[in-house]
């Protein structure tokens, strides 16, 4: 995980974010997020507010992705 706080929530924190009316503004911010603290804190804010599923897939997605990289990350530095 990363020590570093996710800068995404600095510029568009999970209320303010979340709130657009259109799927692509979302998803793009959800590709700009880098550590599972951020992901962790929009999904909870999803599951507490608007509950969408697409929104809610695509934070898990990505929550895979990251962890998918980190694990990656980790390989190499083994090798």
């Amino acid at each position: 995980m990363s020590d570093t706080p996710d800068p995404i929530l600095d510029k568009l924190p999970p209320e303010r974010l979340l709130d657009a009316d259109h799927l692509q503004p979302i998803v793009a911010g959800i590709n700009c997020m880098h550590s599972m603290e951020t992901i962790q804190q929009y999904l909870a804010y999803e599951n507490q507010h608007e509950n969408r599923t697409p929104i809610q897939s695509r934070l898990r997605k990505r929550a895979r992705e990251i962890r998918r990289d980190e694990s990656d990350t980790e390989e190499q530095a083994v090798a």
